[in-house]
């Protein structure tokens, strides 16, 4: 298929993700990761809504599960060891707000990515009706634990630093769910765009290089059978990163 013209910046796709990654700000452990699952819960309806989308509520629930390769380095990926940095961390990053920020910055740079993934799979209509979901949702998976995130991390600082009363901007967003209560951060981002989405758009090329393998060349024994009986998932749409606005 063609490519299409390059997607708009577009803060509903983003909001969310922003405050998601904001939370580590919060001083008071586990009210910032009751926050971040609310933000985390709402970001799938939300983007689907910004591209005149519905999601199945089987689908919704797999995008909004907690991915604890969030909090941020390579070992963390298992659950026992990221609850043990959890802990480990968790009152010193609130005492020290440098750390702090450090710490946003790298979670808001991760939800970014995940962000942009899930809108390109979205507008690519793999989680249509119809389409195999489960394929797209294992691909997503992995794309999204091996993504490095790094490369907006300098943006994604400029906007936790710009976060200094993150406790109410939060609750607002939290309470009103309302894309333009965090606007101004948006600013930062909308600023950045053009440099931002070549590392964005790095995870839709992946997303669309393993999308068309089949279930045994990824290597994942978990991998469900095409919906067609094929030997590989049949890709519906599978159009350039650049967008399908």
């Amino acid at each position: 298929m063609a490519a299409s013209q390059p997607p708009r910046f577009d803060w509903r796709v983003y909001a969310d993700a922003t405050c998601a990654g904001l939370t580590a700000l919060i001083p008071v452990p586990l009210v910032d990761l009751a926050f971040e699952a609310t933000f985390r819960r709402r970001m799938p309806a939300t983007i689907a809504r910004a591209s005149g989308r519905s999601l199945r509520p089987e689908v919704l629930a797999r995008l909004a599960h907690r991915d604890w390769s969030l909090l941020g380095v390579a070992g963390c990926l298992a659950l026992p060891s990221a609850v043990a940095r959890y802990l480990a961390r968790v009152v010193w990053r609130k005492v020290v707000y440098v750390l702090a920020v450090a710490d946003a910055a790298s979670l808001v740079s991760a939800y970014w990515h995940r962000a942009y993934l899930m809108d390109h799979m979205i507008r690519a209509g793999h989680l249509d009706p119809g389409a195999d979901a489960g394929w797209a949702l294992l691909v997503f998976q992995r794309v999204i634990r091996e993504a490095d995130t790094s490369p907006l991390v300098g943006v994604a600082r400029q906007v936790a630093s710009a976060s200094r009363r993150i406790g109410g901007l939060l609750v607002r967003a939290r309470r009103r769910g309302s894309p333009g209560q965090t606007e101004t951060l948006g600013e930062i981002l909308s600023a950045h765009w053009t440099a931002a989405e070549r590392s964005l758009r790095a995870v839709a090329h992946r997303y669309n290089e393993l999308y068309v393998q089949r279930p045994e060349d990824l290597g994942r024994s978990d991998s469900p059978p095409p919906a067609d009986g094929s030997s590989g998932p049949a890709p519906d749409r599978l159009d350039d990163p650049g967008g399908v606005r």
